[in-house]
């Protein structure tokens, strides 16, 4: 049996169902933030979708690059391995984009409207 295509298959499917959920939550309730720094509702919307769009591209385009550095898989404990090593670092890295995103709707947007 080839784990290889198994584990890829899997890795693919949890992954864009999470970022696909994580993406829809941070558009539905991120736009509150930024209406809150810019005050107009089509610069917000704008925004939003931009966001949206760079935060799927980012991290898809991750997810896709990633596997071509995966090493031959040869056994089920290495399908866990494998899976938890990168839906583990995936997990981080949408934690840090959306906390960077955050520091930066929060902070630059305020000292660009507010000034």
């Amino acid at each position: 049996m080839n784990y290889n295509l198994f584990t890829y298959a899997v890795y693919l499917i949890l992954m864009i169902g999470v970022i696909y959920y994580i993406g829809k939550v941070c558009y539905t309730n991120g736009r509150a933030f930024i209406f809150n720094v810019v005050q107009d509702h089509n610069l917000t919307d704008r925004t939003n979708k931009l966001l949206l769009a760079g935060y799927y591209l980012i991290n898809i385009g991750f997810v896709i690059v990633t596997i071509s550095g995966w090493p031959k898989i040869t056994s089920p404990i290495d399908i866990i391995h494998e899976l938890s090593k990168y839906i583990g670092f995936l997990l981080f890295l949408l934690a840090t984009l959306h906390y960077f995103n955050i520091y930066f709707i929060t902070h630059l947007f305020n000292k660009l409207f507010n000034s």
